[in-house]
């Protein structure tokens, strides 16, 4: 499967702090993938390759951005049947969400969940009892609002649980 990310940059403690919380209560995932926002979710009819000029194409006019993190919310994921811990996004939000509209517009648009809106967001934590996350202690990710600043485009492909990058696209200055 082939998605693109973005790992946004942090302040240092900031980011330990991210890193530390997702290895406690999502370690799997932690461990797979740093800290980051998902802009196209797991494409599974796409030419790697193609795929790639696609998302370079795109990027052409999309600057780096500010993300400020704002907000907590649990949502269930019907597609793992996984309560989710999401750090949602205020500035950065509309060109994000702008992006990511831009991204599926392609010959891959037919794997677009039309009926799921996308909500940028990181998870930072995952469990099938939406209890234990409720029991959460959330400060420990820092106190919110958390800013980070996105650079670029990660195309990443997931092969037999191994995430390999593909492509680091730079946004513009």
């Amino acid at each position: 499967m082939v998605y693109v990310l973005a790992y946004p940059e942090f302040e240092p403690s900031v980011a330990k702090n991210i890193a530390r919380f997702r290895s406690a209560y999502e370690p799997e995932r932690a461990k797979l993938v740093p800290p980051h926002v998902t802009l196209v979710f797991g494409l599974v009819n796409v030419h790697p390759p193609e795929f790639v000029a696609f998302c370079e194409k795109v990027a052409e006019s999309a600057h780096v951005l500010e993300a400020d993190f704002v907000a907590t919310e649990i949502v269930h994921d019907p597609f793992e049947d996984m309560h989710k811990l999401f750090l949602l996004i205020s500035t950065g939000k509309d060109d994000l969400t702008a992006l990511h509209e831009r991204l599926y517009r392609g010959p891959h648009q037919s794997e677009l969940h039309p009926t799921i809106p996308y909500r940028p967001h990181m998870t930072t934590a995952t469990h099938a009892d939406r209890a234990i996350i409720q029991r959460l202690d959330e400060s420990a990710i820092g106190t919110l609002p958390i800013s980070g600043i996105i650079h670029a485009l990660e195309v990443v492909e997931l092969v037999d649980k191994t995430l390999s990058s593909l492509r680091s696209i730079p946004l513009r200055q």
